[in-house]
């Protein structure tokens, strides 16, 4: 008898755990697909618990991944420019699978294993061919335009088995002789610059001289002229002239005597 029971009590943990291996929990971040023997029984399980017995099921998560990894990692890619010029690139891209598309990239590749390996191959090569389309000179000048560039080219790639979020090319490096000519070539920049500055300065400054003295000699032209016109004009600009030369003759004495000598000029009172 209790043998008997014994045997019940196993057989009834025998298949709680069966029915429990044979559950299949589905989170809301997910798109799992149930298959059985390989045949997809149900495209897109329902989120919860899922009776599965005899059945596989395959999940892929469907909020954005960080390539690579966590954050912390590198993915440095070597690619050629324009130019041609071999440099480095630290690569970071943000990315997520596409609903509309999910169950033909599982049809497809069957893991989501294989189906990130194929998106890590599209980033490396989506780098290279938006590389290869700039020189050097560009690549260093307009970084943000860059990054767009490489996101075109990996969505391209990749077509609409994933969607590309965002790209950040970070740390360019050129090799140690091209970037020690191109950080002469940015001083030189600076130098030219400051240079053709101040000779728009200059330039101004000696336009602004030329219009004064241009200014002075037409002045003195129409005074000329005037002078010419009206000799009143002139025999009283010369009356001043005088007057101003005799006041200051004068200046500093109390007798001052016109028409005698110089001694007579400067004698003081007795």
């Amino acid at each position: 008898m209790h043998g008997r029971s014994a045997l019940f009590r196993w057989i009834a943990v025998g298949l709680v755990v069966a029915t429990g291996s044979a559950c299949t929990s589905v989170d809301t971040t997910e798109h799992c697909v149930l298959t059985r023997y390989g045949k997809v029984v149900e495209p897109k399980m329902g989120t919860g618990i899922n009776f599965t017995p005899l059945a596989d099921a395959t999940c892929f998560t469907m909020t954005e991944k960080n390539y690579p990894g966590n954050g912390t990692e590198k993915e440095v890619i070597e690619a050629q420019t324009q130019d041609p010029i071999t440099v480095t690139g630290d690569v970071a891209v943000v990315y997520k699978f596409d609903p509309a598309t999910i169950t033909r990239v599982f049809e497809e590749k069957r893991t989501p294993d294989a189906a990130e390996a194929e998106i890590i191959n599209a980033i490396r090569e989506g780098y290279r061919n938006a590389l290869s389309q700039w020189t050097i000179a560009e690549v260093f000048a307009n970084r943000a335009a860059l990054s767009d560039s490489v996101k075109q080219h990996i969505q391209r790639k990749i077509g609409n088995r994933a969607q590309i979020v965002n790209v950040f090319v970070r740390d360019i490096k050129a090799p140690p002789q091209i970037e020690e000519a191109r950080i002469q070539a940015a001083r030189q920049a600076q130098v030219l610059d400051q240079a053709q500055k101040q000779f728009v300065i200059d330039s101004v400054n000696a336009r602004g001289r030329l219009m004064a003295a241009q200014a002075e000699a037409e002045a003195k032209r129409l005074e000329g002229a005037a002078y010419a016109a009206n000799r009143d004009l002139l025999q009283l600009r010369i009356a001043e002239a005088q007057a101003r030369g005799l006041s200051e003759a004068c200046k500093g004495v109390q007798t001052c005597v016109i028409g005698g000598s110089v001694m007579d000029t400067w004698k003081g009172p007795r």
